[in-house]
């Protein structure tokens, strides 16, 4: 795209999540040097809050929920069954899961794109929040019992989507 300049695309698409926050009244940690922000959020879920960090590139805005209970080893593989039936169904966004330290997130990205690029709106980012907190709320106290082994993967599932 002629005159697309990426550091610009990138100040406006921190400029439309600030005005978020603004808007909202969101208590958050300003951008740092990797464009990254952050927000702590409350759930419904046994988990009771949620990590989020915002992270502005050149074309999108990618929200990553942390959870804020880890995996141990030996429970690994069902949270992982669990995450990938969890994120079989789902319309917007995934759950992500790193085997090597059990860190459990849940990922939506706003594509603001190249050659037509806008940053994202005021609605986009509200809904990919929604989004976000909604779904760890949906599965977060079923994904608490895998963890802890007191369910098996596919039982939870079954509970949370009956």
């Amino acid at each position: 795209m002629a005159g697309f300049n990426e550091q610009d695309a990138i100040m406006e698409i921190r400029e439309a999540v600030e005005h978020f926050f603004e808007v909202d009244k969101i208590k958050h940690d300003p951008f740092d040097d990797h464009n990254i922000a952050h927000a702590s959020f409350g759930v419904k879920s046994r988990f009771g809050h949620v990590d989020v960090f915002f992270r502005v590139q050149k074309d999108k805005l990618i929200l990553r929920t942390y959870l804020p209970l880890k995996a141990g080893q030996e429970e690994r593989s069902k949270v992982g069954e669990f995450l990938l039936r969890a994120n079989y169904g789902l319309k917007v966004g995934g759950f992500d899961f790193d085997f090597d330290d059990g860190e459990i997130s849940y990922r939506t990205t706003i594509y603001c794109g190249d050659d037509e690029f806008e940053p994202p709106t005021y609605e986009q980012i509200d809904f990919a929040l929604m989004v976000s907190i909604l779904t760890v709320d949906k599965y977060g106290d079923a994904l608490a019992k895998v963890i802890f082994g007191l369910v098996e993967p596919e039982d939870a599932i079954e509970s949370i989507e009956e």
